[in-house]
């Protein structure tokens, strides 16, 4: 065990000032400790964080990060010798998936309708499962921008833009969603008599 004191960080030590994968004991500015494995360490923002298994999630971690300014004690428990290469991580790769995240997050808010009736967002999941251009006009749906699905959202109740050829498509899907319908009311029928 040696304490961080000990040791004297000068501008010309390599990142690995804290050896990847060594056991180590932080005590931030407010006499918190805290005992984890080094997982990163950045030498130039002073950036340092260790993992410690979730004490209430099995196969999980708990990860701290701490700015070394504000840290007032580390000690070393038991240093790693030779450290495993650090996998490379991909920031462009990482960014564009949380972007899609969030633009996939807001296209599924806009498939919620406000005081609609369960079957018709029921009908608007099923729709925006395999087409994603649809969207609630007040209580009405609206696919492709061509088609109309008024309440209470059955094969009679859709209107279309002239020349539509998306029509027939859409009913097909009103239709097998009506029909799955009938089929849960029967059998919820069935189970409560």
């Amino acid at each position: 065990m040696r304490k961080i004191g000990d040791m004297t960080m000068s501008s010309t030590e390599n990142n690995d000032y804290f050896s990847i994968g060594s056991m180590i004991r932080v005590e931030d500015c407010h006499k918190t400790s805290y005992k984890g494995t080094v997982r990163s360490f950045d030498i130039n923002s002073r950036i340092l964080s260790i993992e410690h298994p979730s004490p209430s999630v099995a196969q999980l971690s708990d990860i701290y990060m701490f700015n070394l300014d504000y840290v007032s004690d580390i000690e070393i428990l038991e240093e790693k010798s030779g450290s495993d290469p650090i996998p490379y991580v991909d920031v462009t790769k990482i960014t564009k998936r949380l972007n899609d995240q969030e633009r996939e997050r807001i296209q599924q808010k806009n498939y919620i309708g406000k005081g609609v009736t369960p079957e018709g967002q029921r009908l608007m999941n099923m729709i925006s499962k395999t087409i994603n251009d649809c969207t609630w006009h007040d209580f009405d749906i609206v696919v492709l921008g061509e088609v109309t699905i008024k309440p209470p959202y059955g094969p009679n109740n859709l209107e279309c833009s002239e020349g539509s050829k998306a029509l027939s498509h859409i009913k097909k899907i009103v239709e097998k969603h009506c029909s799955e319908e009938a089929k849960l009311k029967q059998q919820t029928k069935t189970h409560s008599s």
